[in-house]
């Protein structure tokens, strides 16, 4: 089966920076399993993706940029005030902060205001060419219910043995 945006694809995968340090694996976590074309994948690797068929394994390298392109990024709106003493942030200023689980925080701001600034919020590894590993392990249409358990009980108890 070939996969298409709007189905829910069960992958394994791994990303490896420039210098093939793994940066993010599901050898770690485990499969995961999502709906293609949702922000939960990062568009980048869900781009690479199109195509592929269950079964399949897949390499490749994402250029810098295009694991979350700049259109994917959210926006948020940052006052002066928010700034540090003496900071005048201007249109193309990058800036790094940590998120509220102390994740670093990259945004870049992409328009002035009078009392502050629009930034994009960047994925962290935006600018890093990304190469991946990906294998598609199962995908379905996202209107059908999942498919039972691979680990079925034990029946043998139920089954009569007398008939022969």
């Amino acid at each position: 089966m070939r996969i298409e945006e709007g189905q829910i694809v069960t992958i394994d995968y791994t990303l490896r920076g420039p210098d093939g340090t793994v940066l993010e694996s599901s050898k770690e976590r485990g499969s995961i399993t999502f709906k293609l074309g949702s922000q939960r994948m990062l568009p980048g690797l869900a781009a690479a993706m199109e195509g592929m068929q269950v079964g399949e394994t897949r390499k490749g390298v994402i250029p810098a940029g295009a694991l979350v392109p700049r259109e994917a990024a959210p926006t948020r709106r940052v006052l002066f005030e928010e700034f540090p003493e003496g900071v005048k942030p201007d249109v193309g200023d990058r800036f790094q902060a940590k998120g509220p689980e102390g994740n670093p925080v990259i945004f870049e701001v992409s328009e002035r205001h009078d009392d502050g600034v629009t930034v994009l919020l960047l994925h962290p590894l935006h600018d890093t060419e990304v190469s991946y590993e990906v294998e598609v392990l199962a995908a379905r249409k996202s209107n059908l219910p999942p498919p039972p358990p691979v680990d079925l009980p034990d029946m043998s108890d139920l089954l009569d043995d007398d008939a022969d």
